[in-house]
């Protein structure tokens, strides 16, 4: 993919289907598919909950490891076909990304809906010139009862 060349990805399925395999093989595609170990800054990845946002963090960085330590044959296969890249290059890199993003795992952006839409409130709070103690607050029938 290009520079010029964006996409927006959606995957949709029932659960139990693998969405978590195949959401991290797409992210793994993506970080691993540019020889520079830094590219995973620029990738937002959304989740609907927590506990989620953690599977997928912690199923990124395991499978990086694996990879880099030629334990995952599967899916260091389907990487590098995918790819169209060797299992040592793949390797490489693995082992590249996952140091660069444990060097910097605030960098990392995976991420629930409300934690994203809060991190962009956010940048509008700095814009506006207003305090970073702002807070949003979600239950409407709260706020209303303060005021």
């Amino acid at each position: 993919m290009t520079k010029q060349e964006k996409k927006l990805l959606v995957y949709r399925s029932s659960a139990g289907s693998g969405k978590t395999f195949t959401l991290v093989k797409e992210y793994l595609k993506l970080i691993l598919a540019d020889p520079k170990p830094g590219v995973y800054r620029h990738i937002l990845a959304i989740t609907f909950t927590n506990k989620a946002t953690a599977e997928m963090k912690e199923r990124v960085l395991d499978s990086l490891t694996k990879i880099s330590e030629n334990l995952a044959p599967d899916l260091s296969g389907i990487l590098s076909k995918e790819l169209q890249i060797s299992k040592i290059t793949l390797a490489e890199r693995a082992k590249n990304s996952l140091s660069h993003i444990l060097h910097n795992y605030s960098d990392i952006s995976i991420l629930t809906i409300d934690k994203f839409v809060y991190k962009v409130a956010r940048s509008f709070f700095v814009e506006l010139g207003l305090s970073h103690n702002l807070s949003i607050e979600l239950d409407g029938d709260s706020v209303l009862e303060i005021a």
